[in-house]
């Protein structure tokens, strides 16, 4: 049965011990692991797995963390970056239940945060927001809950009264092409644009009268 023959920190990473069994390098484990070995104790080939399998574990949840600190993530997007990761496969499963159990990770949560700062900053139509979730992974479920309260007209006439003021010029004709095309690259439908487009206009003339 090998034994710890040397626990030695990594240069570059202090959080990272390198342990030796029987004088030669076996493999790394985070700080804490390791501080649970000593010189001389015996591991068995039971007691190496399990060692790597928690440090592996710990890996991913560190990963996914640190994912989720820039913004909000589906679990689809933390389990697809830890693929990326090259993390292995039952650690990220661990590391993503972990992650639900804390609150950390939240489809229907994440699906709401969405539809909510898409609406702020980028107003689009419910089946544009549907689409953008579904490429997320987000249950049609959860989708669906997040989009109970938005209204597309609302929402288009809002985006387009909004745009109008940069409109310079004179002719409806050049209104509606210009903002239209807008209006539909965000998902809107004929007949919410055509209602968004003329409250917008009628917005237009009131201010230049």
């Amino acid at each position: 049965m090998p034994t710890v023959s040397l626990l030695q920190l990594q240069r570059r990473r202090s959080d990272r011990v390198n342990v030796h069994l029987d004088e030669e390098f076996a493999f790394s484990l985070a700080l804490d692991l390791a501080a649970g070995l000593r010189l001389g104790q015996a591991l068995d080939e039971q007691a190496i797995r399990e060692l790597k399998r928690e440090d592996a574990y710990r890996i991913a949840l560190d990963r996914g963390a640190r994912y989720l600190q820039a913004r909000p993530r589906s679990v689809a997007e933390v389990r697809q970056r830890l693929v990326e990761k090259e993390c292995e496969p039952e650690a990220i499963e661990r590391a993503l239940e972990r992650m639900m159990e804390l609150g950390y990770l939240d489809d229907g949560e994440f699906a709401r945060w969405w539809v909510g700062n898409r609406l702020e900053h980028k107003p689009r139509s419910r089946f544009a927001l549907s689409s953008e979730l579904r490429r997320c992974g987000v249950s049609n479920d959860d989708i669906h809950a997040a989009l109970e309260s938005v209204d597309d007209e609302a929402a288009a006439t809002a985006l387009a009264v909004e745009r109008a003021a940069r409109f310079n010029g004179d002719l409806r004709a050049d209104f509606d092409r210009w903002l239209g095309a807008h209006l539909r690259r965000r998902g809107f439908d004929h007949a919410t644009v055509r209602g968004a487009l003329d409250l917008a206009w009628h917005e237009v003339e009131a201010s230049r009268s």
